[in-house]
């Protein structure tokens, strides 16, 4: 499918739309996205890179030529958010984000974070977290308001926060108590 949706966008010249496919439905919000770069791995794999350019609300969908699927799309973007909160809030999830990269040892990543400062993209990063679910990612990926998907992420984050806290914590007095043991 991957395969004939960019052989289909690059035969008519135009970008593609990525939209998950959980448990039997296509979400209601996917990713217009341009072909960056197309070749082979290693291994002759075939490969394609690609960069999502905006998010698009999903429309009537009809067969295309081959396996394609071609859809009608509305993209969305952050016109109309509280840009004041959405700031904030993207600041805020940023630190929390810091402080978690930080507590698992991987500070070089978080060094990163800086560079993002659009807080849609900021919000976007919750795509590549290991602490969230596909269901949580494709949540993500449908809430079109920049503030409410900030709000959402901030609190998961928060979570994720909270228990690594707790974990550090637990950690540091079972060493303790080992050492007076031990004393």
């Amino acid at each position: 499918e991957a395969i004939a949706a960019v052989e289909a966008a690059e035969a008519a010249g135009g970008p593609l739309v990525i939209v998950p496919f959980i448990d039997g439905r296509y979400a209601s919000v996917g990713v217009v996205a341009e072909v960056a770069e197309r070749g082979e791995l290693p291994g002759g794999l075939a490969a394609v890179a690609i960069r999502g350019v905006a998010r698009a609300r999903l429309g009537t969908a009809v067969p295309g030529t081959g396996q394609a699927l071609w859809v009608e799309v509305e993209t969305v973007g952050d016109e109309g958010a509280d840009q004041d909160a959405a700031v904030e809030l993207a600041r805020e999830y940023r630190a929390v984000v810091e402080n978690i990269l930080v507590s698992r040892g991987a500070g070089r990543l978080a060094e990163g974070l800086p560079e993002v400062s659009e807080p849609g993209r900021v919000a976007d990063l919750a795509g590549y977290s290991p602490d969230l679910t596909l269901a949580q990612k494709v949540t993500v990926l449908e809430t079109v308001d920049v503030v409410e998907r900030l709000r959402t992420v901030l609190a998961w984050a928060r979570e994720v926060l909270a228990d690594l806290t707790l974990r550090e914590r637990i950690k540091n007095d079972v060493e303790e108590g080992m050492e007076k043991t031990q004393r």
